[in-house]
């Protein structure tokens, strides 16, 4: 078996590249794996492994060397992924808007063109920075409180690097840009669509948003993200229907984003099945902590 193939040092791996910037996570590793080889002997154990995995340390203070100075208050990959939210979001709002433009066109004659893009643009900035930013606190305060605590090999949990697919990014476009439409709606509105119902709207714009950012800076399906993106999913499907029975037209749109929430939760459910093994150790592995501080205790 290789070494990197080997179910410690993959840990390992996984966690040293977790927060680093993509285009440094190949050379950290390749480093990381040159210094093990070096200090394993010839014909080593896994017990030769796991002595020299404790003895490097922590990966998130050997990661330390391949993080970037901050940006707009936030730094390394999160960085990437608020330039890469930019992007998405910027062609969702066109989408959007070219979408409504060919369903109410003439909505535009009460309200300024200008305002609308002045709208767009507004919030294609806080949607891209504000969740990133959140990221970079949880990053801060995840590696602040790991490097705080006794150093175990144990403490890194088996887990499953993200892995996205062209229909997956294709299905955040299409709901983003539906959400980015539903927002041109409510501003060009002839009929009387409260300040209230706007701005709640917009929150859960920002939470499906944040869901997805948290997502890629853990990169792992295995987190209390998966739990935040199914209650976003869920959340944002009884909030629409309720808010479509009470306070405004159920445009397509809504249903078009009701039903990508619906497509991402079976998603999701579909992959979590496939690797529930990965859970099963986890549980086990933190069941056998708890029982062996107990013992010492």
């Amino acid at each position: 078996m290789k070494l990197n193939e080997h179910e410690l040092v993959d840990r390992y791996i996984y966690y040293l590249q977790r927060y680093i910037p993509y285009d440094k996570q190949e050379a950290a590793k390749e480093d990381f794996l040159d210094i093990l080889r070096d200090r394993l002997p010839e014909i080593y154990t896994e017990e030769d492994i796991k002595k020299e995995l404790n003895r490097m340390g922590n990966p998130y203070e050997f990661a330390g060397a391949y993080s970037e100075p901050g940006n707009f208050l936030i730094s390394g990959k999160n960085y990437e992924i608020f330039k890469a939210f930019l992007k998405i979001l910027s062609i969702s709002a066109l989408i959007g808007l070219i979408v409504f433009t060919f369903n109410y066109f003439r909505r535009f004659q009460g309200t300024g063109l200008f305002d609308v893009l002045k709208s767009l643009v507004v919030s294609i900035f806080i949607l891209s920075l504000l969740p990133s930013w959140i990221c970079e606190k949880i990053k801060t305060t995840k590696i602040l409180n790991a490097l705080m605590e006794e150093w175990d090999i144990d403490k890194l949990y088996e887990s499953q690097k993200l892995k996205l697919e062209v229909y997956e990014i294709g299905l955040l476009m299409v709901k983003f840009s539906m959400f980015f439409m539903l927002q041109i709606y409510i501003l060009t509105a002839s009929i009387n669509i409260s300040i209230v119902t706007y701005s709640f709207i917009m929150l859960l714009f920002f939470i499906n948003v944040l869901s997805v950012n948290l997502k890629f800076s853990e990169n792992t399906i295995f987190s209390m993200t998966m739990y935040v993106e199914y209650f976003v999913d869920i959340f944002s499907i009884i909030s629409l229907i309720f808010v479509t029975s009470y306070f405004m037209p159920r445009i397509f749109a809504i249903k078009i984003i009701i039903l990508c929430n619906i497509i991402n939760l079976i998603l999701n459910s579909y992959t979590i099945s496939k690797s529930k093994n990965i859970l099963l150790s986890r549980k086990k592995r933190k069941k056998n902590r708890r029982r062996n501080k107990k013992d010492r205790d």
